[in-house]
């Protein structure tokens, strides 16, 4: 260690004021009291353990709102409102980061005697966990099981949301994605899966995590085998949503497989009063942009990462020359 020129510094000393200033809230002037220094010198002091790294500061900003970032983000894909958050770390901690901010979100929006659909997904999982409590609401599953994880299950998010509220949890026992339209459509008209579905006509809110297909970042694009996987892909799949699958001009395609899901439909997403999307990461910006298109949210809670992915997107195709394409 090198103090500046002219000044030699006793390490030890160094420590020493450094630990009851930051660590044991001293006052400098019981800090020169006790050392049998000057103020002055404390102050001197405290700035060289700083100067000389002795004393090092992390800001951890993760979760924290950025509010200009979240006006800008609503405004550019055209929605009533954004949460951007400030995220770091693993994938796993950014998602903690925009669970805790889609739950404080929810708990200060809803009210007693809302209805609340709920899928599924790796963030939906951390705001689940994260959920302080709730007004008393209903919570109804929005679409059917994808895996066999029970921490993964739509079942398990949906129980641990009421669990928070005191209300009631509706939930399907069915595969999200079956063989064929025909099955699908015989495990609809069963009578406890047939009065979950009728409930989704009726949601004041939803929220859905968001699922990038271009690049690849959806669990449910992982379940699905390859080569169905390429003729979705085919058909300009970029996104998802529940179980429904959307293309960069924001259009709802691949019906086919849509036929073959227990799930909330496309009509009862565009009936519902509010739905959150929640997600994070620049990988997704493509598919943010994508499911703002549909129509099929009004609300995001994403991260800066996101955010500022799909403004530098926007900005990039608003500069192309007439007739070019970009893509993610």
């Amino acid at each position: 260690m090198s103090a500046p020129l002219g000044e030699t510094v006793d390490r030890s000393l160094l420590v020493a004021v450094a630990r009851r200033f930051f660590l044991e809230d001293a006052s400098k002037v019981e800090i020169a009291k006790e050392l049998g220094l000057n103020r002055f010198k404390v102050a001197r002091l405290l700035e060289l353990a700083r100067e000389l790294g002795v004393v090092t500061i992390e800001l951890d900003d993760g979760g924290a709102v950025i509010p200009d970032l979240s006006a800008r983000l609503a405004q550019q894909l055209g929605l009533r409102h954004a949460t951007v958050v400030e995220s770091h770390g693993s994938p796993d901690a950014v998602r903690r980061q925009i669970g805790l901010a889609a739950a404080e979100h929810l708990q200060t929006t809803l009210k007693d005697g809302d209805a609340l659909g709920v899928s599924w997904g790796r963030t939906i999982r951390a705001m689940a966990a994260a959920l302080p409590t709730l007004p008393r609401i209903a919570v109804v599953q929005l679409t059917g099981t994808v895996g066999a994880e029970l921490a993964d299950s739509p079942v398990e998010m949906v129980r641990m949301v009421a669990q928070n509220s005191g209300g009631s949890a509706r939930t399907i026992f069915t595969p999200m994605v079956v063989d064929d339209a025909r099955t699908a459509a015989s495990l609809r008209a069963q009578s406890d899966v047939a009065n979950v579905l009728a409930l989704m006509d009726h949601l004041d809110a939803a929220v859905l995590a968001l699922g990038s297909w271009a690049p690849p970042d959806s669990q449910l694009r992982e379940t699905i085998p390859t080569p169905i996987r390429s003729i979705l892909e085919d058909q300009g799949v970029v996104a998802e949503v529940g179980a429904l699958l959307i293309a960069d001009d924001g259009s709802v395609v691949a019906h086919d497989f849509t036929d073959r899901c227990i799930a909330i439909t496309e009509k009862q997403l565009r009936e519902t009063a509010r739905i959150v999307l929640v997600g994070g990461g620049a990988r997704k910006a493509r598919a943010a942009a994508a499911v703002a298109k549909s129509g099929l949210v009004t609300e995001i809670v994403t991260d800066r990462a996101l955010a500022e992915a799909v403004l530098e997107r926007s900005c990039s195709t608003r500069s192309a020359p007439d007739g070019a394409i970009f893509s993610a």
